[in-house]
């Protein structure tokens, strides 16, 4: 009976902490606009990977990349999910990352709306490596 009630007890105790735990990489937390983004922060990518921050559902958005947009006729979008992406390839002004250190931002507004001069912004940094 003692070692059911402990096992009970461990068990209960091990999925608290699971459900509390922080899951964000580096312990970094996304803004409420900005459901998700990959690669994630301080992640490390293939010279070809997809970058993709998926927004709140009402926001669009672009992206700049080591401090250049990436023009729109590059950009990939799921407009009723508010995902913006872009793939390096051939057809691309980049066709690979170099390996290192890049800087990425989503600068976001409400869909249907002129963007302002001031649009929200997140920015992170992910490595991308052979």
């Amino acid at each position: 009976m003692t070692v059911g009630v402990v096992v009970v007890v461990v068990l209960n105790l091990g999925v608290l902490l699971l459900s509390q735990s922080d899951t964000q990489p580096q312990g970094r937390t996304l803004p409420s606009t900005i459901d998700s983004v990959s690669p994630g922060p301080g992640e490390l990518a293939r010279l070809q990977d997809t970058i993709t921050a998926d927004l709140r559902d009402d926001l669009t958005g672009v992206l700049v990349l080591d401090g250049q947009e990436v023009p729109e006729d590059q950009l990939d979008r799921v407009v009723p999910l508010a995902e913006v992406s872009f793939r390096p390839g051939s057809d691309k002004d980049l066709a690979r990352f170099e390996p290192g250190l890049h800087n990425v931002a989503v600068y976001y507004w409400p869909q249907g709306k002129e963007r302002p001069t001031r649009p929200g912004v997140y920015s992170w940094s992910f490595r991308a490596g052979a």
